[in-house]
């Protein structure tokens, strides 16, 4: 095998996993920040509490 051809091959399997952990990365943050959006949303939701202790049934 010739140096160059390795040179070049090595530098590619380098480039690969550099993109690979970056969208890794990427695709983490995504997750963290929509999981962090949802808690907040639940924590502002209303809750009535006097829903569903109640149930009415007609035969």
């Amino acid at each position: 095998m010739d140096l160059s051809t390795m040179s070049i091959g090595m530098h590619q399997a380098s480039l690969q996993n550099a993109v690979s952990i970056s969208v890794m990365k990427m695709v983490m943050n995504s997750r963290t920040e929509i999981a962090t959006q949802m808690t907040e949303m639940m924590s502002n939701m209303a809750v009535d509490t006097s829903k569903g202790i109640n149930i009415d049934v007609r035969v």
